[in-house]
């Protein structure tokens, strides 16, 4: 998406020479056609908030000159539908209890509808299988190559990085697996010869996830 100065500037050129009565008339024309084109260019969301004069909602026919216009899109459905998908397909098939068992959470609790997420919120991709840490770092031998949410985050940033932010970490979940401190050697070479200190018997499992959140522009 443009950023404010160059459309600022772009505008001041299209309003150059207009009468000032027919000034907002054109405005509000331009803001329209940018609005289509940054859509269609996959630069823009069809999901979006519009604010006139500060005003949320309002038509942009209602502007008062200069402004401003401005089209706030909200992007975390396609981001969190993709970054889902990316994950169910990346996954193993065996059971299929871990392909379906891939969640979205923000500070607020699980998510189930992705258009209700704030624009400003961190949101969290993640598995809550007691395995999910070892399938993704590869001490279980699997139908895929361990570092599926490390492939989720490249495959997010490769779409969405003009927009998102996506790392990967390690996070508690509530209620989640308690470690019984049993030790079984990976089998991928230099795997690790004993237990680490954060895997031992009373720690709680620390579980793969992607975490993101907006740019800000």
């Amino acid at each position: 998406m443009p950023r404010i100065s160059t459309f600022a500037k772009d505008l001041q050129l299209a309003t150059a020479g207009i009468a000032p009565e027919n000034i907002g008339k054109e405005l509000a024309a331009f803001a329209r056609s940018e609005l289509a084109n940054a859509i269609q260019e996959g630069e823009g969301s069809e999901r979006y908030e519009r604010y006139v004069n500060g005003r949320l909602g309002a038509q942009e026919e209602t502007v008062v000159p200069p402004g401003p216009i401005l089209y706030v899109f909200h992007w975390w459905r396609e981001i969190v539908e993709f970054a889902l998908q990316t994950a169910v397909e990346r996954s193993p098939e065996k059971s299929g209890d871990y392909k379906k068992s891939w969640f979205i959470m923000t500070p607020g609790g699980v998510v189930k509808s992705f258009d209700d997420i704030p624009i400003n919120s961190t949101v969290v991709l993640t598995n809550n299988r007691p395995y999910a840490r070892k399938i993704d770092v590869g001490h279980m031998r699997m139908t895929v190559p361990p570092g599926i949410v490390e492939d989720v985050r490249k495959a997010v940033m490769a779409r969405f990085g003009n927009f998102v932010i996506a790392k990967r970490t390690m996070i508690p979940l509530p209620g989640g697996y308690v470690l019984k401190g049993r030790f079984r050697r990976g089998y991928r070479p230099f795997a690790r010869t004993k237990l680490r200190s954060d895997t031992m018997a009373g720690a709680q499992m620390t579980y793969p996830a992607l975490v993101l959140s907006m740019k800000v522009l």
